[in-house]
């Protein structure tokens, strides 16, 4: 009967020992999971506190997208629209509008926000209207056909907030 006695109590220890460690090691494991949970935390409001830097990636993609020299923009400061165009000239100005419908240039800077805003309806009143007034050619090509006139207030209109939003940018964030 001891010796039952005894093998209980040794059971008993190796059973208690074994539920410690399990214990102790889900215990270590939920530590780190709530630590890593904390460092993910303050990594976030890091960022939160440092808006500038998502704003400098906007604006970064921005001029990738719409740079002042090439693409879109260099194509409305220098076409008269008179001529032939073909339509991949307007891409980035296309792509910039589509984006934008889906909050992908969001700026935390009110000031740069307000003026992407206003550069983005500019955009919008400018394809609306090209749209409207001109036609694919036999070749593939696009012309003007109507309001040449009322098409180069809207790109001046257009090119003035685009000039206004890429200066500010530029001062603030780089």
């Amino acid at each position: 009967m001891n010796e039952i006695v005894n093998n209980y109590k040794l059971f008993g220890v190796i059973f208690t020992t074994i539920l410690l460690m399990v214990i102790i090691v889900y215990k270590f494991l939920f530590e780190e999971d709530s630590k890593s949970k904390e460092l993910d935390f303050s990594y976030e409001e890091n960022i939160l506190l440092n808006p500038i830097d998502d704003d400098r990636k906007t604006f970064n993609k921005f001029n990738k997208l719409l740079p002042p020299a090439a693409g879109s923009i260099f194509f409305l400061r220098n076409n008269n629209m008179t001529m032939v165009f073909h339509i991949r000239s307007l891409d980035g100005i296309y792509k910039f509008y589509e984006e934008c419908k889906n909050n992908e240039y969001i700026f935390m800077d009110e000031e740069l926000e307000s003026l992407k805003k206003d550069f983005y309806l500019a955009v919008e009143q400018y394809l609306f209207t090209f749209e409207l007034n001109s036609k694919e050619t036999s070749s593939g090509y696009y012309k003007v056909s109507y309001n040449v006139d009322n098409l180069h207030i809207l790109i001046d209109d257009l090119l003035k907030k685009y000039d206004k939003l890429s200066s500010l940018g530029q001062k603030k964030l780089m």
